[in-house]
Parts: structure tokens; C-alpha cells; sequence
């Protein structure tokens, strides 16, 4: 469970620092049916594929959500500062 936590904190963060658009309920979708279909065929019970899906949508969000405002953090500390001129003056 704690590999599931791991990836999706990862996947969550490229995902949010890479597209723009909502991404989260497709690959939510996709990813729930894969760990659904590996989790089913190890011989797992349904009460630990649910909780492992929920905790893989969870830490997704959480994920998303840090890589977005890590990008977003960078890109406003990039932009504040004024770019140097070639002659030595400078423009307020």
C-alpha cells in the first residue's frame, strides 16, 4: 500500500506540474482499473482493492495539487525579477 502511496504522490506531482488542463479523473479512471484488475488477480479481497484505490485517488489529488503550486511558486519567483540590460541602465 505504502508503493501505491509513493508512485501516485509522484505521478500526481509530474501530472500537476506538466498539464494545465484538469487532468485527475481520467487518469484517476484508468488508474483504478489497473490496480483494480492486478490487485483482483493477486487474490485480494474487495475491501483492500477499494481502500488502495482510494488511497492511490487521495494521495493522486495531493500530489496534483503540490506539483501545480510548486510550478506555479517557481514561475512567480522567475518572474519578479527584471531582466538585466546591455547598456547598464536600469528600468524601475
Amino acid at each position: 500500500m505504502s508503493t501505491v502511496a509513493v508512485f501516485s504522490l509522484l505521478i500526481g506531482s509530474l501530472l500537476g506540474g506538466r498539464f494545465r488542463i484538469f487532468i485527475l479523473p481520467p487518469v484517476i479512471v484508468v488508474g483504478a482499473a489497473i490496480l483494480g484488475a492486478g490487485l483482483t488477480w493477486q487474490g485480494h479481497d474487495s475491501a483492500h482493492t477499494v481502500v488502495t484505490i482510494l488511497v492511490f485517488a487521495a494521495v493522486l489529488q495531493l500530489g496534483y495539487f503540490c506539483g501545480a503550486a510548486l510550478v506555479r511558486a517557481r514561475a512567480s519567483a522567475y518572474r519578479g525579477k527584471a531582466a538585466p540590460s546591455f547598456d547598464g541602465r536600469s528600468f524601475g
